[in-house]
């Protein structure tokens, strides 16, 4: 059996190489149906042990610290990614997942904007989308160059929202664009769960940030997603999470 060790080993080499990949996932908005943005996913099929979980992948990159490399070959996929879509005449965002731990690198806000600038992408198509569990400590590192790529335009979302009592502080720190309702959240909207839940939504909606319901596996769902108020919805019912980024 292999050790965390042995992983976090894996990992770097892995990061170099054809074993980490993105796959998109669709958001589609509410009012027209159409696409509007996909999230970019990373994924890690181990040559040995297969596909491994993501949350473990992104435990063991954080602890080894490959989550610099790692989190840099993401936002390179999701450019690239963007860069095909327009290609295509796809006017859609890509929303690349970052980690607290990317922003103790000073120049990784200086990173990301010189990317997408030297791609010649608009930069209010990239999403970056934190988690909601940010840390007071991780906050000093995160805010200044949270903001200043929001000066950008690059966007700001924030995943897990409603989930914990931080997410409404969140509203008043982050320079936020978006947030993400958990598909638990929204699959458990039923009677008084559903009115506090509407509720968040309107006070992230009176902060002018638009709302995404993730999680959505059936009607019932994109239901309780419409009633909820969402701007946009992503989930199984919409499409599974796809190597391809030619979406119909």
């Amino acid at each position: 059996m292999r050790t965390t060790d042995d992983l976090a080993d894996d990992l770097a080499t892995a990061v170099e190489g054809d074993e980490i990949f993105a796959v998109y996932q669709p958001q589609v908005s509410l009012e027209s149906g159409s696409i509007a943005a996909a999230e970019a996913l990373c994924r890690w099929s181990h040559p040995r042990l297969g596909e491994i979980d993501p949350a473990t992948m992104i435990e063991v990159a954080e602890r080894s610290g490959a989550i610099h490399a790692l989190g840099r070959r993401m936002l390179d996929e999701g450019l690239e990614a963007l860069t095909e879509w327009r290609e295509m005449g796809r006017d859609w965002a890509v929303a690349v997942n970052v980690s607290p731990v990317q922003f103790e690198e000073e120049s990784f806000a200086r990173h990301v904007a010189d990317e997408f600038t030297r791609r010649g992408v608009p930069p209010g198509s990239l999403v970056l989308e934190l988690t909601v569990d940010l840390q007071p400590g991780e906050e000093r590192t995160v805010l200044p160059q949270l903001r200043m790529l929001h000066g950008t335009g690059v966007e700001i979302s924030l995943a897990g929202y409603g989930a914990a009592a931080p997410s409404l502080e969140h509203l008043e720190r982050l320079p936020l664009t978006e947030v993400k309702l958990p598909g638990e959240l929204v699959r458990a909207a039923e009677g008084p769960a559903l009115a506090l839940l509407r509720d968040r939504v309107e006070v992230a909606r009176a902060h002018g940030l638009r709302v995404i319901a993730e999680g959505i596996e059936t009607l019932t769902h994109l239901d309780s997603a419409v009633q909820l108020g969402c701007d946009r919805a992503q989930g199984f019912l919409i499409r599974h999470p796809d190597s391809e980024i030619v979406f119909p």
